[in-house]
């Protein structure tokens, strides 16, 4: 029997194979005649890379004619940065996500809202926008100010961008006027203080870390039931805003430390405990029954010495809880009556500047796998934990740590 060319193959055949070539190989294959040079060109092919490389299911191409342009003169630059990056203007941090959106890359900064509502959606507001590598990308940084033009350094190593703008210069001017520092009533506000910050970071350019946002597969095995599931007792890690007195709302990212402890690590802090740090740690071990009238003084709670405890963290019972009386919260939102489970914990707390910063004993109450309540014990004072309900970018670059 003769052999068979490649070339020979029908046009189905060869379509099929080419499914299972990257793009380099689609590149290399379309220069070698003007068969495959017409069977590469087919946009089906580029459709599935967009997937395989991207995970861009059925995109908006927008502007863009094809999946072929699509990926060539956009993806395949910047695809890479899709996913969460947490934004280095210390102390304030900030939550931020390169997305995918009708023939465009963007870059988005999440906030809380101004109210001290925890149940709020975050908002958000474009930083920049890429489309295709004709253009430099657009950037923003300042929500309001004009587009200019900007470039993005990406180490593609440690999964790192810097965002480096041409108007630098007049980030100054746009900061005064929109943070109120000429108005005889002005008050070091949290956004104030952040635009403060981001004007002392951006002349050498923004800097985006990854953000590695963990799964409820990251729960501890030893914590698991024989069936894979997790007791209502604890929380699947994630994303929560939290409410912190006169800094307002902040995104806090709640994940096991190990079968014992579970971590809250602040995406964005304040001027006394920054980004990047610890904010509560959960004692798993460690649970506490009060009773009602116990519940009522916040000296009665800080008296009552932690204790370690060998029963399961799925055998806690329900209990009542109720906010004591001298202890102040600024949430507006309504506070469950009941909880799951309540445990010991440490808040970390600083002087301005975190300096000298220490752990104080808290009380930890998991109303739901939703919504945690803190008592801060020496502070008189309560913090309230709503999960931010929402699907972010995957991360693409697969990087050995995350931001915090």
């Amino acid at each position: 029997m003769a052999a068979c060319g490649l070339a020979e193959l029908p046009e189905i055949v060869l379509v099929y194979i080419l499914r299972w070539c990257k793009a380099r190989d689609l590149v290399a294959l379309s220069s070698t005649c003007q068969l495959f040079y017409q069977l590469t060109a087919y946009d089906l092919l580029w459709k599935d890379l967009c997937w395989k490389d991207f995970s861009i299911a059925q995109p908006d191409l927008g502007p863009i004619v094809s999946y072929r342009k699509l990926y060539t003169n956009l993806l395949h630059k910047y695809g890479c940065i899709l996913g969460v990056y947490q934004s280095q203007v210390v102390p304030c941090g900030g939550l931020v996500e390169i997305r995918y959106k009708a023939g465009s890359i963007e870059g988005v900064q999440w906030e809380s809202s101004l109210e001290q509502n925890v149940f709020n959606p975050l908002k958000e507001s474009i930083i920049f926008t890429i489309i295709g590598n004709e253009e430099p990308p657009k950037c923003v940084c300042i929500p309001n100010i004009y587009p200019h033009n900007c470039t993005l350094e990406i180490d593609k190593r440690k999964g790192i961008v810097t965002q480096h703008c041409s108007s630098s210069e007049k980030h100054i001017t746009e900061i005064r006027d929109q943070s109120g520092f000429d108005s005889v009533d002005f008050h070091l506000e949290p956004r104030h203080i952040y635009l403060t910050f981001l004007n002392e970071v951006i002349g050498n350019g923004l800097v985006y870390k990854p953000l590695i946002l963990p799964t409820p597969y990251d729960i501890p095995d030893d914590l698991k039931a024989k069936d894979g599931s997790f007791p209502s007792q604890i929380i699947t890690p994630g994303l929560f805003q939290g409410s912190y007195g006169s800094h307002g709302l902040e995104i806090i990212l709640f994940r096991f430390k190990d079968e014992y402890e579970i971590h809250g690590h602040k995406v964005t802090g304040d001027v006394n405990v920054h980004a990047n740090k610890i904010s509560v740690k959960i004692l798993l071990k460690y649970p506490v029954s009060p009773s009602r009238e116990d519940q009522r003084s916040l000296s009665v709670l800080m008296s009552m010495e932690p204790t370690m405890s060998n029963t399961p963290v799925s055998a806690i019972t329900e209990q009542h809880f109720i906010l004591p009386d001298d202890c102040h919260h600024n949430t507006i939102t309504p506070i469950p009556t009941v909880c799951k489970a309540r445990f010991h914990g440490f808040g970390q707390i600083a002087f301005i500047w975190f300096q000298r910063p220490s752990f104080t004993p808290v009380q930890v109450i998991v109303f739901n796998n939703d919504l945690l309540g803190v008592i801060w014990l020496e502070l008189n004072s309560f913090s309230l934990y709503s999960r931010i309900k929402k699907t972010f970018t995957t991360n693409i670059l697969q990087v050995d740590e995350s931001a915090v």
